[in-house]
């Protein structure tokens, strides 16, 4: 019975997102309406001159601030930035995710708008972890809404150290039954799905638990249960207790009709590997908009099921750099090109230069459609080869041309490794199943001798000695992803780049994970 009112209840809170994002949507037209005249009085408050100079982030804005939070970037920087967040900041954010999702379940037509999010289950210093950070349980309407901010309980963490991740998420899909899924990179989604298939015994062993006796259970877990439970849960736990064999999310979460996540960049290999485990048209994916720690880049606008992504966050003045580094405003975009973003905000920053790559797709309603492509100047160099993160995207897209088998869905990336020892290198990490048919040497040659062909000044310290050849290691996508995280909590921290720069305080991958030939590479955290 608690169960069918819960979803009674579910089905009201769907009513009033539908009618909210109509709402929200056309607030939305107004402002692209006067998008012009804002970014001209933007530019006027924050004093933007044409002596303005384009700059990188000012470590001084955290120092000007005070009683703030401090969230922290991961990527390809050599040393994490912090960027201050205020309670009136964060809460910004906030309001923009969630005007982001209403317009989409108005845009897609989603029914049970009931969202479950893949977030870590411990604290960092991101800024998805400031985002999720709550003192206590939320309220009983939220919690239908959002059953996955239960999950920051003690007890349920209780439950996380006794299980494993993977079995209190199976557990909260299965009870609450939601209809949307999101998470920041499809590779938290994928790996979960990928964990359920390898490891069905041990992901669904608190279910069999639960289903044997939940009285042995901490009365706070049972409480939650009962506040996000949905009709037929019962029988969905007896299902999973009782097979032997994993089941799709379409047998232990029947509602799920769509899932959010990240799509520009580099994550092709997760999405395909997702979208096997989510098979369209059954599932829809919509498409994460683009930022950074330090500032939202653009915002989504939805006209049915496709989706464009515009530069108008909320206070936020955009500038682009075109491919001479010449600064031009956002109608001056043209399709088809690159560009580099530049912005300027109420939190600080002036002519901040992102360092982000941003296609120019079409326009929409007089607005640049803004696909992400790439970081920029993302390169390495021990001897003076500038590697960079598009040649490497190069070979990796030939790689898996060649050997599709064993890379295909995989996620490659290249870490430059160094041992007082040998002379440096770089190492190709292929993360995913560990599944290699053939020898790591035959890979690692064909991808030297492509970076050979590509980059002279690589082919010329290969031949002279000075650089070492390529290695090639399997790395799963947890291992890979905590160790650059750094203190596990991948969900927040990890982010999908072609080459990850070696930095101060760097980690490495566990010895006994690597072969002796190996043993030099490092992931930065």
């Amino acid at each position: 019975m608690r169960g069918r009112i819960n979803d009674y209840l579910r089905v009201i809170i769907g009513w009033v997102i539908t009618i909210l994002g109509q709402l929200l949507s056309g607030l939305q037209l107004l402002r692209m309406l006067v998008f012009s005249l804002n970014q001209k009085r933007l530019k006027r408050k924050y004093g933007i001159t044409r002596e303005t100079p384009v700059l990188p982030y000012d470590p001084a804005i955290v120092q000007s601030r005070k009683d703030v939070r401090l969230a922290q970037t991961s990527g390809s920087t050599g040393e994490p930035k912090c960027i201050p967040y205020t309670r009136r900041r964060l809460l910004a954010l906030k309001l923009t995710f969630s005007d982001m999702f209403v317009r989409a379940c108005y845009a897609f037509g989603i029914k049970r708008t009931c969202l479950y999010v893949f977030s870590s289950f411990e604290t960092d210093a991101s800024l998805t972890s400031l985002l999720l950070d709550e003192n206590r349980l939320p309220n009983y309407l939220s919690s239908l809404q959002a059953p996955y901010r239960l999950q920051h309980c003690p007890a349920i963490r209780a439950l996380v150290s006794k299980y494993g991740t993977s079995a209190v998420r199976l557990w909260m899909l299965a009870i609450s039954n939601p209809g949307v899924l999101y998470s920041t990179n499809p590779s938290t989604i994928s790996t979960f799905l990928d964990e359920l298939a390898r490891d069905w015994r041990q992901s669904s062993k608190l279910i069999r638990d639960w289903r044997q006796d939940r009285t042995t259970l901490d009365s706070n877990v049972r409480r939650i249960a009962r506040r996000v439970e949905s009709r037929d849960c019962e029988q969905r736990l007896k299902e999973i207790a009782t097979s032997d064999l994993p089941l799709p999310l379409s047998m232990y979460a029947p509602a799920v009709e769509a899932y959010i996540c990240w799509t520009g960049g580099y994550v092709k290999p997760f999405l395909d590997r997702l979208a096997a485990h989510l098979p369209p048209p059954q599932y829809r994916l919509i498409p994460m908009y683009s930022m950074s720690t330090e500032t939202i880049e653009t915002l989504p606008y939805f006209r049915g099921e496709d989706v464009a992504f515009l530069p108008i966050a909320p206070g936020v003045l955009y500038e682009f750099l075109n491919d001479s580094d010449h600064l031009v405003t956002t109608q001056q975009l043209q399709p088809g090109k690159l560009y580099a973003m530049v912005v300027s905000d109420p939190y600080g920053l002036r002519r901040y230069q992102t360092d982000d790559l941003f296609l120019c797709k079409r326009k929409v309603n007089g607005m640049p459609d803004l696909d992400f492509m790439r970081r920029r100047r993302l390169e390495y160099s021990f001897t003076g080869e500038k590697l960079t993160a598009e040649q490497l995207s190069a070979v990796f897209e030939q790689l898996r041309e060649m050997y599709p088998a064993l890379v295909a869905d995989r996620f490659l990336t290249c870490v430059p490794s160094q041992s007082v020892h040998e002379a440096p290198h770089y190492q190709v990490l292929l993360i995913g199943d560990r599944r290699m048919q053939t020898s790591h040497e035959l890979l690692a040659a064909r991808c030297d001798e492509l970076l050979s062909e590509i980059n002279c000044e690589y082919r010329s310290k290969r031949t002279s000695g000075r650089l070492g050849p390529v290695r090639v290691m399997e790395v799963g996508t947890k291992e890979f992803a905590a160790s650059f995280a750094g203190r596990g909590q991948w969900e927040t921290q990890f982010k999908l780049l072609p080459l990850y720069v070696s930095r101060k305080g760097a980690k490495k991958l566990p010895a006994e994970k690597l072969d002796k030939r190996t043993a030099g590479a490092h992931v930065p955290v």
